[in-house]
């Protein structure tokens, strides 16, 4: 599992055209702990994997929301 971290991060990198901020190795052990490491800025989140935050759409939000459920649906 720990190998398919690493290498999923590395095919992530890739793809994505990102610099990782750590090795892989150093990110997939600072995630098996819980913690979530921001992959563009380098900043570890102690703690935060299973932190549940809830978000509620503004009006506007909504209505653009609506917007592209209505066209993804034709």
């Amino acid at each position: 599992m720990f190998d398919d971290k690493v290498k999923e991060l590395l095919e992530l990198a890739a793809a994505e055209g990102l610099t990782l901020p750590y090795s892989p190795e150093t990110i997939a052990r600072l995630e098996s702990t819980g913690a979530i490491v921001d992959l563009v800025t380098g900043a570890i989140l102690v703690g935060e994997a299973d932190t549940v935050y809830r978000f509620e759409l503004t009006p506007e939000g909504r209505a653009v929301a609506d917007l592209l459920e209505k066209e993804a649906g034709q």
